[in-house]
């Protein structure tokens, strides 16, 4: 019988309109067709917040995934500033990827570019920011772009996928050249904005933003250190490619060993096969346990049951994973495969990188193991996680302040009331 924990019945695609990126909730916004003039009070600021000439295009949540989460971070920033973007919401209506949940999106689309279409031309500021898909949705975002380019609009593209950059792809090809040379090209690391370049030359322009200062990270948030293994985790949509077999075969062969760890899942699956697979295993190992999908504070909790992070992605589009993010935060340690931006997250004081040319499951199992004999290792390890990622997200802040003031040049209201010596974000 699979062992599911109290919430885990909550469908992907149900949750809350308010999500929690890292530890400060985040407002998304949803279906925002038209944002109005109004006042806020945060912080001892009055913020006049007012529409403006920005449009955002791409996937809010729900349902919940890395690239709607780092969308609305980033409007969360631009709201918390005073600028109320116009929202362009493309996201299906739930995680599925078969030909029929991708047709659907079609109506979405065709009401959003309709949307696009009324807004005013030639308004003060006006910008297209769009939060890139990693495939064939590039064809729809490339309508947009060309659109603004012949209204002069400024670009912002996004990335958040080397799909396109492991290897060279038609829609990115085409929508390179339709944003032009002018186009912003925001990368999420430097391994992504050097290979950016050498597959796309036109994207000469771009800017590192890492999506560690898009979470919100509180200057007095602590992590508690990690001293033993007791429990291994995996949070995210649950399919083949984020690597649930890799997590399963683990768990079995941790039990062959006679290692006694709980084994934690946590995330929607995708569909019923990868579900069974699950509770097969289940099944077996008492010690594998399902939790259901997490959201804000349920997530947080999530973090305190386990003391490693497994993340055996495979998925062509992963690069700088939130989780991983959140889980070094936590001072947790991480075991994933060396791909996209993680090279750039995970050091080898913090956690292991595993070569794409090796066996994931055999390098996990002895690390743990090896682990799990000397304590003081695991508390290095879950110190120095915290203090990458908080570097990291230092490192960033700058660079996203920058970013945000770009964005929104033109369309930046009055900040009136007490300073506190930090950005507005």
């Amino acid at each position: 019988m699979l062992q599911r924990m109290p919430g885990a019945d909550r469908a992907e695609n149900s949750g809350p309109r308010s999500y929690v990126l890292s530890t400060l909730a985040i407002e998304t916004p949803v279906n925002n067709v038209a944002t109005r003039s109004r006042s806020d009070r945060r912080g001892g600021r009055r913020l006049q917040q007012r529409e403006s000439g920005v449009c955002m295009l791409g996937a809010f949540p729900p349902p919940v995934h890395g690239m709607a989460m780092v969308n609305a971070g980033m409007y969360g920033h631009l709201a918390r500033r005073g600028t109320l973007p116009v929202v362009l919401d493309l996201a299906p209506a739930s995680l599925k990827r078969d030909w029929f949940s991708r047709l659907g999106r079609i109506r979405k689309i065709a009401r959003a570019f309709i949307r696009y279409l009324r807004e005013p031309v030639g308004k003060l500021g006006s910008t297209l920011y769009v939060g890139l898909s990693g495939g064939w949705g590039q064809l729809y975002e490339a309508l947009f772009v060309a659109t603004a380019r012949l209204r002069g609009a400024r670009v912002f593209l996004h990335h958040h996928s080397f799909a396109y950059l492991d290897r060279r792809k038609f829609p990115t090809r085409l929508l390179v050249r339709l944003a032009g040379p002018s186009a912003t090209h925001i990368v999420i690391c430097e391994t992504q904005g050097q290979k950016l370049r050498q597959c796309y030359p036109m994207a000469s322009r771009t800017k590192v933003v890492s999506n560690a200062a898009i979470m919100d990270h509180p200057e007095e948030a602590k992590h508690r250190t990690r001293t033993s293994i007791r429990s291994i985790g995996f949070l995210g949509n649950i399919s083949r490619e984020k690597g649930i077999l890799e997590v399963l075969a683990i768990a079995e062969r941790l039990r062959s060993r006679g290692a006694d760890f709980d084994v934690y899942i946590a995330g929607p699956f995708e569909n019923a096969t990868v579900e069974k697979a699950v509770q097969e295993t289940a099944a077996r190992l008492h010690s594998v346990k399902y939790v259901g999908p997490r959201y804000g504070p349920e997530k947080e909790s999530f973090w305190d049951l386990i003391d490693i992070l497994l993340f055996p992605s495979q998925y062509s589009n992963e690069a700088a994973p939130l989780v991983v993010h959140e889980a070094m935060a936590h001072g947790i340690p991480v075991i994933a495969w060396a791909r996209g931006c993680l090279s750039d997250m995970v050091t080898a004081d913090s956690g292991v990188l595993v070569p794409p040319d090796e066996d994931f499951v055999a390098v996990a199992v002895e690390r743990l193991l090896e682990w799990q004999r000397d304590p003081a290792v695991v508390a290095a390890k879950s110190n120095a996680s915290a203090k990458d990622f908080s570097e990291q997200h230092d490192k960033s802040r700058d660079s996203l302040v920058a970013l945000l003031n770009e964005l929104t040049c033109g369309t930046e209201p009055s900040l009136t009331g007490p300073q506190n010596g930090r950005n507005s974000n």
